[in-house]
């Protein structure tokens, strides 16, 4: 090898050790980066020059020097899915115990606000009044507890409705950063594959942003990656094509006309039809990111991701008392269940509950809570109601126009509609169940065939129920609750109507919901669904430390691979720069030998 051969030597043994600190250097300086991943420089011989040959006939070789091979990206793929797993499933759970923890604030059972004590105030005020139903002072105190009644519910009611709408916007919120990551994914293969593609270098920086939006995305929900020959990353998510090598599909948003609750579809699985006059009509119930009617577990992966927790939490609309009752069928229930009103059963709707209700924590809260509220407001109607119509030519609880006087009223819709009925009519409603009071005239005198008919509740029409948004005090009581004195036509005090109305509150009349098993008084179906608001916010607690406990050691079990370790590299530092001090000293002694020969040939 000639002497300009040995300098190359040399030379090569200072650019790859300059390499390899510039390595160094950049994995220190990225220390504290988040989603960075050390750097690992591999160094390899270069091509060998046949130089002569030995006495044994052997071909002797005589090396070139060093070269940079490579900087490899140190990843572990079985500890990068058993991380963005667990983030997955904590990321579920963590926002399910938040949603339950601000149902907990709501109800104010731990900040000494709790609304037990609205109850417990018109159960105290009915045993007062028990004792002297005739005492104004007592019949005020009921009057007053009643409205105060009425307006915690209906604030408790409202609250969990903006819960609603809280979650709402994260689910809106979650779908755009969803949709932005995905987009940044698919720009960076686009980068990655035009760097890597003459297979030179590797756009290791590159692939760890790509790294962490991954890691970012499989907090949303479950996903699965590919990375292709050619760089480029492939990812579904929820067993759906979400980036490909094309491009990205991003999610859309359909939002309900009625509620404003966005749910996240997938464009490119939208069907489409004709309706009877011939108009394009879109089928999203193939195209929904998640089918939140599966049994939430994690054998099957459906505990995954916080997109699925708020949009369970959340659910599709503000739920009430009609959720839960079984026999009583509604739009809502067929169109979910996707039957006609011919199919409709106990059973169907034991099923709607159990796949639409129980599994959204905000819905099943707000079904029960306005469920005993209906329940506490319309018996106390209906004690007052049954005591009218014993006698109603008597106008004992009655108001000036004929109709039983009530506590508790509707928004907009009247408890009674004035009807005229033939006979025929009359007896065909009396056979359904109809309650009708019959009118009379000044003189005391049944007016024929005109009656007072009440308006039942329909479950397809919000106005006509008793439920928590639909309900005020009565006004006229509030200003004179005396109308409401509890004295008969003979002026005798009525006993009976409070001891009723005891009676009623003390009654194991209640479920909480369908799969209970047995009734409840008031009282008790209340602590019931405080006890299961607390027992599920404790499960979701649990779970949620569990699983950030799992999160933190797949993190640590990852970052023994893909970590920077600062005293490691200090020492990969020290040995780099005696190397690069030893081919330097090596090309001075080479020039010193040049320089020699130089001489002596001069």
């Amino acid at each position: 090898m000639s002497l300009f051969g040995a300098l190359y030597i040399g030379d090569s043994g200072l650019r790859t050790s300059q390499n390899a600190l510039n390595t160094v250097s950049h994995n220190l300086s990225n220390l504290n980066t988040p989603g960075y991943v050390r750097q690992q420089v591999a160094n390899t011989d270069t091509t060998y020059t046949n130089s002569a040959t030995s006495a044994a006939g052997k071909r002797l070789q005589v090396g070139d020097g060093v070269k940079y091979a490579e900087c490899r990206h140190v990843r572990d793929a079985f500890l990068d899915a058993k991380y963005r797993n667990e983030t997955g499933r904590y990321e579920y759970y963590q926002k399910s115990y938040a949603a339950m923890t601000e149902i907990e604030d709501i109800l104010g059972e731990l900040d000494g606000k709790a609304f037990k004590g609205s109850l417990d105030g018109l159960w105290t005020a009915l045993e007062q009044l028990s004792t002297s139903p005739n005492d104004n002072t007592y019949i005020s105190l009921l009057v007053s507890k009643a409205a105060s009644f009425v307006e915690n519910a209906t604030a408790v009611y409202t609250s969990l409705m903006q819960e609603q709408e809280n979650l709402n916007k994260q689910v809106v919120n979650s779908v755009k950063e969803i949709n932005a990551i995905g987009r940044q994914i698919h720009e960076l293969n686009r980068q990655i594959t035009k760097i890597e593609t003459g297979g030179v270098e590797n756009a290791n920086d590159l692939r760890d942003k790509r790294d962490l939006l991954i890691d970012q995305l499989s907090g949303y929900g479950n996903i699965s990656y590919e990375e292709e020959s050619n760089g480029i990353v492939t990812v579904r998510f929820n067993h759906n094509d979400f980036i490909t090598r094309t491009g990205v599909f991003e999610m859309g948003m359909l939002v309900d006309e009625d509620t404003g609750f966005a749910t996240p579809y997938w464009p490119q699985n939208v069907r489409y039809g004709t309706d009877e006059k011939g108009n394009k009509v879109a089928d999203y119930s193939s195209a929904q990111v998640f089918d939140l009617t599966e049994e939430i577990s994690t054998k099957r992966d459906t505990d995954v991701g916080s997109l699925r927790a708020l949009l369970l939490a959340r659910g599709d609309h503000a739920a009430n008392y009609t959720d839960l009752a079984v026999g009583t069928c509604s739009d809502q229930k067929l169109k979910a269940l996707g039957i006609s009103e011919g199919q409709y059963n106990e059973n169907q709707g034991l099923k709607y509950y159990n796949e639409h209700i129980k599994n959204s924590c905000v819905m099943n809260i707000q079904a029960e809570f306005d469920n005993i509220i209906h329940s506490v407001v319309t018996i106390v109607n209906q004690v007052l109601a049954d005591t009218a119509m014993v006698n109603p030519a008597s106008g004992y609880l009655l108001n000036d126009d004929g109709t039983p006087m009530q506590l508790f009223l509707k928004n907009e819709t009247p408890a009674y509609e004035k009807v005229v009925l033939t006979t025929a009519e009359e007896k065909e409603l009396l056979a359904q169940g109809a309650k009708l009071v019959q009118i009379y005239d000044e003189d005391g005198k049944p007016v024929p065939h005109t009656f007072w008919k009440y308006n039942e509740e329909d479950a397809d029409s919000p106005y006509s129920l008793y439920s928590c948004m639909n309900l005020k005090i009565n006004e006229k009581l509030v200003q004179m609750p005396s109308l409401l004195g509890f004295k008969q036509e003979d002026e005798s005090v009525d006993y009976n109507i409070a001891a009723d109305m005891i009676k009623a509150f003390q009654s194991n009349v209640l479920f909480l919901n369908p799969n209970a098993t047995a009734p409840s008084t008031f009282e008790d179906c209340y602590t019931d669904l405080v006890s299961q608001v607390s027992n599920s916010g404790y499960i979701f607690y649990e779970l949620s430390e569990y699983q950030q406990l799992a999160v933190e050691n797949a993190d640590n079990d990852r970052q023994t691979v893909i970590g920077v370790s600062s005293d490691e590299e200090l020492e990969h530092m020290i040995m780099y720069q005696n190397a690069y001090n030893a081919a330097s000293r090596y090309i001075t002694v080479i020039n010193d030998m040049l320089d020699t020969l130089i001489s002596v040939g001069a």
